[in-house]
């Protein structure tokens, strides 16, 4: 059975099914002027927002003179949203973001994602030309995004978003910041775009295959992973008896470019 929670937010009842959206309200006002303060966002600039939730983030954004693009997917939220911001310059897509297929240009994204599809939204703003992400996400998670090699938290999804981008921890938030308090507190991050590295990759496809085979059997040798191809990882600067935890971007990069089409 569902676990059911309810909330009263701005005079409407709001019945919550953690199974469906997983949803945590942020509901400390101090936090989310913070978070607008601390992106950087100024008049004028199109922010995207994933989640708008009942706005709190959405009042600071507008405060800030920014147009906003807000996804909300909960359907007990459109009237709220909309009679909220109406007459402002909010434009709201009332549909899951993962499943959006047009274009958005936005300057900046400054969201409080949900955390149980963390990663798929995250690789789907890397497919926009939006510069820089400020987001509160799992503090367990934002601990991987920004791991170093020969760390326990090192993992494919790190070298993904370090090879894109620079990644920061702004601030942590405690879980009391929430309706429904979540099992676990948050940290409010800023990823920001750079080429210089991801300029580097020959082919992004056949280096995100080979970091995701590098790393399917975290605790296993390389040469156990990626398997026939001892002789490229020397030539790359990595002994086959590595584990992929070991080995940083730079060396992902330089074993993939050192593969010829046909290889991997």
């Amino acid at each position: 059975m569902e676990e059911k929670k309810t909330a009263i937010i701005e005079g409407v009842t709001l019945t919550k099914y953690k199974k469906n959206f997983s949803q945590n309200f942020l509901t400390d006002p101090t936090i989310a002027s913070r978070i607008v303060e601390e992106s950087g966002v100024s008049k004028g600039e199109t922010v995207l927002e994933i989640g708008a939730g009942k706005g709190i983030l959405t009042q600071f954004l507008v405060k800030k003179g920014a147009k906003v693009i807000a996804f909300e997917i909960d359907r007990e939220l459109f009237d709220l949203l909309k009679n909220k911001f109406e007459g402002m310059d909010v434009e709201f897509i009332f549909e899951d973001f993962l499943r959006f297929s047009g274009n958005i240009k936005a300057d900046r994204c400054v969201s409080n994602i949900p955390y149980n599809i963390s990663t798929p939204i995250i690789k789907k703003l890397f497919d926009f030309e939006i510069q820089s992400m400020i987001l509160m996400v799992q503090k367990e998670y934002a601990k991987r995004l920004m791991a170093t090699p020969k760390s326990r938290d090192y993992n494919s999804l790190s070298v993904f978003v370090q090879v894109k981008s620079k990644i920061e921890q702004l601030f942590e938030v405690s879980r009391k910041s929430f309706f429904p308090a979540p099992n676990v507190d948050s940290t409010v991050i800023k990823i920001t775009r750079t080429n210089e590295t991801e300029n580097k990759i020959k082919d992004m496809k056949k280096f995100d295959r080979i970091v995701r085979a590098a790393f399917s059997q975290k605790r296993k040798m390389i040469r156990n992973n990626l398997k026939g191809m001892d002789m490229i990882l020397i030539k790359a600067g990595i002994s086959p008896n590595q584990r992929a935890e070991e080995i940083p971007v730079e060396k992902f990069i330089e074993l993939s470019n050192l593969l010829s089409n046909d290889t991997f």
